[in-house]
């Protein structure tokens, strides 16, 4: 797994490229970037903030004017209230201030507890208002002055109107974001992977560990210039995720050389739930003419993988292929449109295999009572997998991404 290089302060993080431009831009308080440069931002240059979890954009709800309106997270439009710019206070600290109202993004009433809402308010010079931007390469993290917490998405919320809180820095994803400028051109190196997947992908809070989905380590063998934002959720099959509007969330948000990564049949196979369960045939339609097409008309890139197996071995200790019904129409698509795909369900075969079913409870969810507090009593789980497990199966799924006739590849370390 990927370790975060030792985060800089932005302001004294010059490049020498940098430096000698920086004697003409300074008098206009042009720059007060660093290499690398998708990090850098200028003084006179608005920006729209993406958070790096959810691929969702800051945004002043309901486009409000008022004192304590509150910053959530939303489908990108550009309007005015999704752009900030950030204005230099000295001492290594920035207001950050959003273009329709003129307010500052503050912490309510001074809060320094975790989980406070950020709102704007006017300008009154306090320290709540003011922002140290700690650059990790691609992305930035903004820690508050008077409270010495960072910008989080509260809850790693993948869904627009999540609001945005602050809470002690950990380093996760949904406090990293990226500073785009307004008007910048789509497909301009740095993409985002979405997923709309199941349980078997999701992203789990830490209450469930040690459950993982791998949806949520797949960020971690890809270069700091791709966002992945985790859209699986569990319980779900390829037409409920449709129906619940899902799909839609994903669609608003997504932007022309983007990808979408879609797993699915675990649910649809699921024949005594109606709610859940999806023919095959209809399976490879909403695939084809929802995911595949939705994705093809925003200008983004359409990558259907085949469902991760289970732990589902024979008497030889072979695993068997899960729901083959549902590989085989993904592989039809596949020759039928030429779409990309990443065949998770043979590669995560061929590695339960190399490694045999005694070890296989590793990758999936087998606990022994008394293990850990989210599972009491233990648990023999042949569908989801624990942190190893998922770790092995973004591995394979990044392996699988690496292998693709796609820009993306470039981006698998």
């Amino acid at each position: 797994m990927r370790t975060p290089d030792t985060p800089r302060l932005l302001e004294s993080k010059f490049s020498r490229r940098t430096l000698a431009g920086l004697v003409a831009g300074t008098a206009a308080g042009s720059l007060f970037g660093a290499a690398p440069a998708r990090a850098a931002f200028a003084t006179d240059t608005w920006y729209v903030l993406q958070s790096r979890h959810s691929g969702l954009v800051f945004d002043v709800e309901a486009r409000s004017t008022a004192n304590g309106a509150m910053l959530v997270q939303w489908n990108r439009t550009d309007a005015t209230n999704q752009q900030f710019r950030f204005v230099d206070v000295g001492g290594g600290y920035f207001k950050i201030q959003a273009r329709h109202s003129n307010l500052l993004l503050s912490v309510r009433d001074s809060s320094r507890a975790d989980g406070a809402d950020i709102v704007q308010w006017s300008d009154t010079g306090g320290a709540n208002q003011q922002w140290q931007i700690l650059d990790d390469g691609t992305y930035l993290r903004f820690v508050n002055r008077n409270s010495g917490k960072a910008l989080d998405v509260w809850e790693k919320s993948t869904t627009a109107g999540g609001r945005i809180s602050q809470y002690t820095s950990n380093g996760g994803t949904n406090q990293q974001f990226r500073a785009l400028a307004v008007g910048a051109p789509p497909g301009d190196g740095t993409p985002t992977i979405y997923i709309a997947s199941d349980s078997t992908a999701q992203t789990y809070n830490s209450g469930y560990y040690p459950q993982m989905g791998w949806g949520q380590k797949l960020a971690g063998y890809f270069d700091a210039n791709t966002t992945v934002a985790n859209h699986a959720i569990g319980g779900r099959s390829s037409r409920s995720f449709i129906e619940q509007g899902r799909l839609t969330t994903i669609l608003n948000a997504i932007q022309p050389g983007d990808y979408l990564f879609v797993q699915f049949g675990h649910n649809d196979a699921s024949v005594g739930n109606p709610e859940r369960y999806t023919s095959p045939t209809d399976y490879k339609r909403y695939l084809r003419d929802n995911y595949m097409a939705g994705a093809t008309a925003r200008g983004a890139i359409p990558v259907l993988l085949t469902p991760v197996s289970r732990r589902d071995y024979d008497s030889s200790g072979q695993f068997r292929v899960s729901f083959p019904d549902y590989v085989n129409k993904v592989y039809e698509l596949v020759n039928e449109t030429g779409v990309a795909m990443i065949d998770l369900s043979k590669r995560s075969r061929e590695y339960l295999n190399s490694i045999g079913p005694e070890a296989s409870k590793r990758v999936f969810l087998h606990l022994a009572s008394g293990q850990y507090p989210a599972f009491p009593n233990g648990v023999a789980d042949n569908t989801h997998f624990q942190e190893y497990g998922a770790n092995q199966m973004a591995r394979i799924v990044s392996e699988g991404a690496k292998a693709l006739p796609l820009p993306i590849a470039a981006h698998v370390k």
